[in-house]
């Protein structure tokens, strides 16, 4: 296993991740949009609900319909204000109506002010008026804290899963927050950091402040003087005419629009405060379009919508004229693209997603980039080290711009991908398909056999593609894990049937007679097929604790060695064909949860292992013919041979039985239906294999034992080998990570010592006897019970 290595910021797909959120108004957009991740087995929400009972985040609604397109509000019938009755919102969840048109690719946020969970869950109590919304709890998902709580502004700004600040609790600081909520939304959270907040710290955000109050009334003119009132209206009109030079009592806002896109020094700070946060002045970028005078010549194109709608629609037409170029110039022709027009993702209309041929021309210009020359070598370790380096970036790029593309613009972006990625992924193949004739991939004799230390666990996650385990990794090392990457061959041919035993810890439990048309090898023992079930056992039999995905997937014992199972992504793949790319992100933000939720469980090492790449390429992979009556079974990318039947396609020997050959499709070709996502051939995307060692981040692992458990009554004896080292014990209920029952007590080296469990209501109860280490990770753990000895 290697170290990672990630590659230069401007070539990886670290460069493409999405940055941090620099206000409260961001990170509520991103926490409401992260409730559309799905846990295992279960498809993506129909819709996000969202219940404010005390209608906190009212004053927001204005803000929150500019940055979420996909937002609707429970209230009177108002269509065009994305507003109505629960009849009305379960219509649009069902896509029943046309309008409003929302995003077809993200489920609909259904803000429900003055409705709390429990109104929903009434049952027959619930009110009519709700009840529509009720089976929309079990098809979508709640905007809801961890501890199933609504979300209040207050827990919002306190809570870690929000954004972590110190913020006062008594009575006249939360008043003062919900009072002042519109100007804290916009503000930098930086700049809120660093010190307690209290009610004076709001009430002085409510106080006058002529930028943003000018910003306010060029955004909504009458709203922004009915807010200011008769007193504040003259103040803030003499502090515009002082400052600005310009009089809101007898101007109108398209002067100052003006003022504004044309770069006067005088109103710099205007246009700064709007950079930093455009949403929450939804409609400067209209009033700047209608404010642009046609014949001034225009310095500062960054300022002007009209003028990015422009340079969006010019784009949109060169991506057009691809078709047809030869694949050099195509590549060329999007290079240029982005040196032309990249610069537009840092102005503001990116932000308010009024670019989006913009965004996605970076994941274009990797991938044409790394296109332009396939991976290079004559060996597959050679090609495989070239794809290491470099190569994983295109298939990244090619499924990140479908994945960011538009709705409008979907269609579009797929060709032009296609026009990118086809030629490329064909020279791959056809060069590593050699490579692997000439010196083919490791058999079951040869393959290294999967396995972890004590205290490990096996994590299975099946079509885990190298370019997602490199992004993985990156993920988790940046939650501070350690995290080694490392690559293995798959079992030929690429399908889960023959791929996913030679990965598992019992691989030398299994073997291969004559080759079945399902690919499945068979048991060593008795000779029956190796199917999931059939897997389990055996990794069972050989001493691996089985872990099911629930709350009790810690170690049974400190040597215990885990396996597990997770993700989608194959699954997706064959369901979506092209779509899949909308679902990476959400399935890789699982498997880092996935992981985190393994070692703050116990576990003290997380091997995440997988069976298969797959190619994915928008408008179908090439087919070839192959005659149905030459196979005992056809499969997308390869097929079980008919006898002795003579092929006129590629053959391989099957990983189990060197002697049994499967026919594979030459290139990237399919011999069923042009399907866009497939996997089963000879290619490097398929055969390539991350290996991820992922292990909690500090310097040095510290070791401890549990050597034995005895009780006297409420008090827990234990005897503990720590080598020296100093560890805290605590009992906690039920399982590692639960409630702490006793107070915790520094241990010393190695010796007995005791807890007290003080409270009667745990005679008898299942605990867990844990040492910590000093960043409050679990060291050892032992079941017990009180009264009980081990």
């Amino acid at each position: 296993m290697r170290g990672l290595r990630e590659p230069p910021v401007e070539n990886g797909v670290r460069a493409m991740s999405s940055s941090a959120s620099r206000t409260l108004l961001d990170a509520l957009v991103a926490q409401l949009r992260a409730g559309r991740g799905s846990a295992d087995g279960l498809a993506e929400p129909s819709a996000i609900l969202w219940t404010d009972p005390e209608r906190q985040w009212a004053s927001l609604r204005p803000m929150l319909r500019a940055s979420l397109p996909e937002l609707v509000e429970l209230g009177e019938y108002a269509p065009r204000e994305r507003q109505g009755p629960a009849i009305w919102l379960r219509c649009i969840v069902d896509r029943t109506l046309s309008e409003p048109a929302l995003p077809p690719d993200r489920p609909p946020i259904l803000y429900l002010p003055g409705v709390a969970r429990q109104h929903l869950r009434a049952g027959e109590e619930t009110s009519p008026s709700l009840r529509p919304l009720v089976e929309l709890m079990y098809r979508g998902t709640l905007f809801l804290q961890k501890g199933g709580h609504d979300w209040s502004v207050s827990a919002f700004l306190s809570s870690p899963q929000g954004l972590g600040l110190d913020v006062a609790r008594d009575r006249e600081t939360q008043a003062a927050l919900l009072r002042a909520l519109p100007e804290v939304a916009p503000a930098p959270i930086e700049s809120l950091r660093g010190r307690r907040l209290e009610a004076e710290d709001f009430d002085r955000l409510k106080t006058t402040d002529v930028v943003r109050d000018l910003l306010r009334w060029m955004a909504a003119p009458g709203e922004a003087r009915e807010r200011l009132g008769e007193q504040g209206w003259p103040a803030f009109c003499n502090q515009c005419r002082s400052r600005f030079d310009f009089d809101p009592e007898t101007e109108d806002a398209t002067v100052a629009g003006e003022r504004l896109g044309s770069g006067d020094k005088r109103w710099s700070d205007l246009w700064t405060r709007f950079e930093e946060a455009p949403a929450a002045f939804p409609g400067i970028a209209e009033l700047l379009r209608r404010s642009k005078p046609a014949s001034v010549l225009v310095f500062d194109r960054s300022r002007w919508p009209d003028e990015n709608d422009k340079a969006e629609e010019e784009t949109r037409a060169n991506l057009g004229d691809l078709e047809g170029l030869p694949h050099d110039e195509a590549c060329a022709a999007v290079l240029k693209l982005e040196e032309e027009h990249g610069e537009r993702r840092e102005w503001v209309w990116a932000g308010l997603g009024s670019s989006p041929l913009a965004v996605v021309l970076k994941p274009l210009a990797l991938l044409a980039r790394q296109a332009r020359s396939a991976p290079g070598g004559s060996t597959p370790d050679e090609i495989a080290r070239t794809y290491e380096e470099r190569g994983w970036i295109a298939d990244a790029a090619a499924w990140r711009a479908v994945a960011l593309s538009s709705t409008r613009d979907e269609e579009l972006i797929a060709e032009v991908v296609q026009t990118l990625l086809e030629p490329w992924l064909e020279d791959s193949a056809r060069a590593f398909q050699r490579a692997v004739e000439a010196r083919p991939l490791p058999n079951r004799a040869q393959a290294e056999l999967v396995s972890v230390e004590e205290g490990g666990c096996v994590l299975f996650v099946d079509g885990l593609r190298f370019d997602l385990g490199c992004e993985l990794a990156r993920r988790l090392g940046a939650r501070g894990l350690r995290v080694q990457i490392g690559r293995r061959w798959t079992a030929l041919p690429t399908v889960t049937a023959t791929a996913k035993p030679a990965v598992a810890p019992v691989a030398d439990e299994i073997a291969g007679g004559q080759m079945p048309a399902d690919f499945a090898p068979a048991a060593a023992t008795d000779g029956r097929p190796v199917g999931a079930a059939s897997l389990r056992a055996l990794v069972e039999r050989r001493g691996y604790q089985i872990l099911g995905g629930g709350p009790s997937d810690w170690p049974a014992s400190d040597g215990a060695r885990g396996w597990a199972e997770t993700g989608q992504i194959d699954e997706l793949g064959h369901q979506l064909g092209g779509r899949l790319a909308r679902q990476i992100e959400p399935e890789l933000k699982h498997l880092v949860e996935r992981v985190e939720t393994l070692l703050e469980g116990g576990w003290k090492a997380v091997r995440i292992v997988t069976d298969h790449g797959w190619l994915l390429l928008p408008g179908g992979l090439p087919k070839v013919n192959l005659p149905k009556h030459l196979t005992a079974r056809r499969w997308a990318r390869c097929a079980a041979i008919a006898g002795r039947a003579e092929m006129s396609v590629p053959t391989f020997p099957w990983h189990w039985n060197g002697a049994q050959r499967f026919a594979t499709a030459p290139g990237i070709a399919c011999f069923n239906a042009e399907v866009e996502y497939a996997h089963g051939g000879v290619s490097i995307q398929e055969c390539l294999l991350p290996d991820l060692l992922v292990e909690p981040g500090r310097e040095a692992v510290a070791r401890a034992a549990i050597k034995s458990v005895r009780w006297q009554g409420m008090r827990c004896f234990f005897t503990v080998e720590t080598g020296g080292a100093s560890f805290r014990a605590e009992l906690r209920h039920e399982r590692p990570n639960g409630t702490p029952v006793a107070k915790s007590k520094l241990v010393n080296a190695r010796g007995e010592t005791h807890l007290l469990v003080e409270d009667d209501g745990y005679e008898r109860a299942e605990l867990v006897l844990v040492l910590l280490g000093s960043d409050g990770t679990i060291l050892a753990q032992r079941k017990t019970k009180v009264g009980a000895s081990s």
